[in-house]
């Protein structure tokens, strides 16, 4: 259900963004999502079809790149693609890490006309 919101800000964006190029009618959105932030690419395009009716965005085709979580270890730097709910280093087994990948959520290019 929290995608009603991102799809309600994401919509905002392409409208204000649409407007600044001076165009008539968006065709193409690609948005990025990181596997972290739980959305579901189906849910907002569903959420989009309704709520970009009678704008310039209606029936523009949503694309989506769906990014992995990505760690960096703090003992040795390596940085990787977790295999398993237990984030521990390929290299050196330490579970000591940060995030570097896998909470993002941006617009990556619009096609507009």
């Amino acid at each position: 259900m929290h995608e009603y919101g991102i799809t309600e800000s994401l919509l905002r964006i392409v409208e204000d963004k649409a407007k600044e190029a001076g165009a008539t009618r968006v065709s193409v959105i690609r948005i990025v999502v990181g596997a972290l932030t739980g959305f579901v690419p189906d849910s907002i395009r569903l959420y989009y079809e309704t709520m970009s009716k009678d704008t310039p965005a209606e029936g523009a085709s949503l694309e989506f790149e769906e990014l992995p979580v990505k760690l960096r270890c703090r003992a040795c730097g390596e940085v990787f693609e977790p295999e398993s709910r237990r984030w521990a280093c390929p290299k050196c087994a330490s579970e000591e890490v940060d995030i570097e990948g896998g909470r993002e959520l941006y617009i990556k290019e619009m096609e507009v006309s």
